[in-house]
């Protein structure tokens, strides 16, 4: 069964990018887009992705809003951070929101698809253990 993805970002050219770049990946992903934080949380109610690609700087709310709010209503969902803001302070940010991984833009190809994997990985060996 495909995995739900919801890539969360403002910059359409960046949010075209990651979508295009999770097509060529030969993953067995459904994706949906979402253009602010609000849009975000409404996208991610309706479609209850596994996990959300997430920028940190939105028009309405801030990423971690609306990640707070994503988590707050679908507890099982990972969310990644991507940002250019790529600093340890912001990291321990992060660990403190509930947030599965934190990714530079800069190492998105480095990073992500090693990343998801290992989230999706992780699930799949929860799942099996506690049943």
């Amino acid at each position: 069964m495909a995995k739900k993805v919801l890539i969360v970002e403002d910059y359409k050219e960046f949010r075209v990018m990651v979508k295009n770049y999770l097509e060529t990946q030969n993953l067995d992903f459904q994706i949906s887009e979402a253009d602010s934080g609000e849009m975000g949380i409404l996208a991610a109610v309706k479609e209850k992705p596994d996990i959300v690609l997430m920028d940190i700087r939105l028009p309405d709310m801030n990423g971690l809003e609306a990640a707070s709010e994503i988590k707050k209503r679908i507890p099982e969902c990972e969310i990644i951070i991507l940002t250019m803001f790529e600093t340890e302070a912001f990291r321990s940010v992060f660990k403190s929101n509930h947030i599965s991984a934190y990714i530079g833009k800069s190492e998105l190809y480095d990073k992500l698809i090693p990343q998801m994997k290992a989230i999706l990985n992780n699930r799949e060996i929860e799942k099996e253990t506690h049943g």
